[in-house]
Order: structure tokens, then sequence, then C-alpha cells
């Protein structure tokens, strides 16, 4: 029993600075919390790496007001075609519900954009809509709900935003391009294509190189020359099924035929 208040006196020195941790964090980097709920979200739910994280730069993401950094925001809301950054959690509840009380239900909060209208049990309440953790967690779920009946995550992730195709396709390319690792993947997709293309006569290669480091922009205006074959069957994570090796000849073949049977030149 004497040790009792050392035990007591220790067990607060080394609770106090993780206490002061946790209640600093939200207010030192706001522009992190999303970055972390993402990461336990996605490993919660075996997510591909990255893909919850790009879907939330595409949603929320906006440059950090302190340090620049392009970051996903958690005090973000769109209503009514306009999204809105706000500096605290605080500040985005009383906008939701100033918009709420004027009749506007149709509103995407939190990191990754939930609607509240269509997921209006996600949330047992607006502070837990606005939580970092809660909102990565259902939106995760809800991708891997999306993903069991597409069996493509591109088709998951575009479907994430809209399923009218139109909309969807052109949501799948702003997320590839916002897909840390996958513009190296979807130019070497997209020079695959042109070569096809060249080979089979279909249109002229183009000798442009892709300029590196283009950004969002760039990948998506590869991705749409390619007319979003990509959604269609299989997507880049998705590997390109064997070609036959007869089909693999059949083109060379019938050049050489084509040789052979042109009239000679006099």
């Amino acid at each position: 029993m004497r040790l009792l208040p050392s035990v007591l006196i220790l067990s607060a020195l080394f609770a106090a600075p993780a206490m002061a941790m946790r209640s600093a964090g939200p207010a030192a980097d706001p522009g992190q919390l999303c970055r972390q709920a993402i990461l336990t979200a996605e490993r919660e739910h075996r997510l591909p790496a990255a893909l919850l994280h790009a879907i939330a730069r595409v949603e929320s993401g906006r440059n950090d007001p302190r340090t620049g950094a392009a970051v996903s925001w958690p005090w973000t809301i769109n209503a009514q075609g306009q999204g809105r950054f706000y500096n605290s959690k605080e500040d985005a509840i009383t906008a939701v519900r100033a918009l709420q009380a004027r009749g506007v239900n149709v509103i995407d909060v939190g990191c990754l954009q939930v609607n509240l209208h269509h997921h209006p049990r996600a949330f047992a309440s607006l502070d837990e809509a606005f939580d970092p953790v809660a909102n990565a967690r259902y939106a995760g779920l809800f991708l891997t709900r999306l993903h069991q009946n597409a069996r493509n995550w591109e088709t998951a992730a575009s479907h994430y935003h809209s399923q009218t195709p139109e909309r969807a396709e052109a949501y799948r390319l702003k997320v590839l391009a916002a897909w840390p690792g996958m513009a190296h993947r979807a130019a070497a997709e997209r020079q695959r294509d042109t070569m096809a293309a060249a080979w089979s006569g279909d249109r002229a290669p183009s000798s442009a190189p892709a300029a590196a480091g283009d950004g969002f922009q760039a990948v998506a205006l590869g991705l749409a020359q390619r007319g979003g074959r990509a959604s269609v069957g299989r997507g880049l994570l998705d590997p390109a099924p064997p070609q036959p090796a007869a089909r693999r000849a059949e083109a060379p073949r019938a050049r050489l035929q084509q040789v052979a049977e042109a009239p000679r030149r006099r």
C-alpha cells in the first residue's frame, strides 16, 4: 500500500504528455487529421493502398493555410454545388445547422464528404459526422460495398460519386490522377494503347513525350484520350487478359500477305 502513491505519481507523469498530445493534435495540425484517419480506415477495410486517400483529395482537398501542403480538410462541407472550408469543427457544425434551418438537407460533410441526406444512418450526430475517424471509417465501408457489386476498384471509386456513366467516368479520372503511384501505371497503359493503335492503323502515334509532374490534369487528360476504355471490364488494378498467340501473329501475317500480293513495280 505504501507503493501506491509512487505508482500513481509515475502513471500521471507518463499519461500527462500523451493527454497533452491528444488535446493539442487537432488544434496543432488539422491538415493531418484526415490522413491519419484514412490510413486506419484503409487497414480496417483492406482497401488498396492510398485509394481512399485519393478520393479524399478529390472530395475535400485544399492547400493547408499554414503549411501550403495539399491536404484533405476535415472541416469541409458542400451544399447547393458550393464547397466551403472552415477553421474548426465547431464552425463547420454551425454552418450545417444554419443550412438545415433553411431547408437545405443535401449536404456533404467531412474528410470524405459523406452526404447526410443519402446516408441518414451513417452518423449519430453532426459531431460524429465531422469526426475524421468516423467519417473515414464509414467511407471505407461504403467503398467496400460498392466494390462487392462492381468487382473493380476503379469502378467502385467512380460510383462513390455517382453511378451515372458520364459523371462516374469523369470522377474516376480525377481519382486516378490523385492516386499516388498510379500516374506511372496510367502512362504505361496509355503508351501501350498508343502503340497498339498505331500498329493496327487506327491512328498515328503521338511523338510528344509525356511531361513529368504535370499533376492531376496531365494524367486525367491522357486517360481521357483513351476513350474511357479502362472502365469497361477492367481497370488499372486488374491485369489485362493474356492474348492468344494466334491473335498476336495475325496482324504481322496479314501485312506480309499484303506485301506478297501487291503488284510489282516495273
